[in-house]
């Protein structure tokens, strides 16, 4: 998976040019208090991908807490039924694994964060769940389709930017974490994203989306099986 340092790294540059945001900025920007979040959300996704790492087809099945603090567990099944990859992600920690390549990682954040396809999945998730109150904005550029906003990460240590429509809908992230890794999450529709890092290509379908007032029994546990052999993190 080391070569995957290689894919997702993208030539420099991206927004520059941010300034401190001004209580006009805020008001523009329609940043409104965070509402009432449910439980957890349950998300049934098609994913696209192709990339040295995987490739193919997958439904999926994303469980998510949003807010200021936010959690993540996803699995991807292939198109005959085998799970090829089950993953937990917090702002603590980032847990998971390929079942069929027995390989995985298990990374307290952000001492233990390591450029691997997992790690990268997770933090993205968190990202994209996670509220963006004004006390996270550090700069704001305009733009042609709205406002560029370099925000405080979730996971220490990344750079992540997000574009927001005069109406607040979220329209790209972009994100830059270890060794100038990088890649971009565009959002042309409501239900459908696609990311972007050289030498990947990967498109996310939401096919249905719930709230749930109550979250399945232990949904944010992950145990790897013990024939896993997890390759970054404090237990590899």
């Amino acid at each position: 998976m080391r070569r995957l340092l290689g894919i997702l790294l993208i030539a420099a540059g991206g927004c520059s040019g941010f300034v401190p945001p001004t209580a006009e900025d805020f008001r523009r920007l329609r940043l409104d208090p965070a509402p009432r979040h449910p439980e957890a959300v349950r998300y049934r996704i098609r994913l696209s991908v192709d990339s040295a790492w995987l490739a193919g087809e997958f439904d999926g099945v994303v469980l998510a807490r949003l807010g200021p603090s936010p959690k993540a567990r996803v699995q991807l099944f292939g198109d005959v039924g085998p799970k090829v990859v089950d993953l937990l992600a917090s702002p603590e920690r980032i847990l998971g694994y390929f079942p069929q390549a027995h390989e995985g990682v298990d990374c307290r954040l952000p001492g233990e964060a390591a450029p691997h396809p997992l790690l990268f999945l997770g933090a993205s998730l968190l990202e994209d769940f996670a509220d963006v109150p004004e006390e996270r904005v550090t700069g704001v550029r305009p733009d042609p389709e709205g406002w560029w906003l370099d925000l405080k990460p979730v996971v220490p240590g990344m750079s992540s930017q997000v574009l927001r429509a005069p109406d607040g809908r979220t329209i790209e992230r972009r994100f830059r974490w270890m060794y100038g890794v990088g890649w971009r999450e565009r959002w042309d529709r409501p239900d459908e994203a696609e990311v972007r890092a050289r030498g990947l290509s990967l498109l996310v379908r939401i096919l249905e989306s719930a709230p749930l007032e109550r979250r399945p029994e232990r949904v944010f546990d992950l145990e790897v099986p013990g024939d896993v052999r997890l390759v970054e993190g404090s237990r590899k």
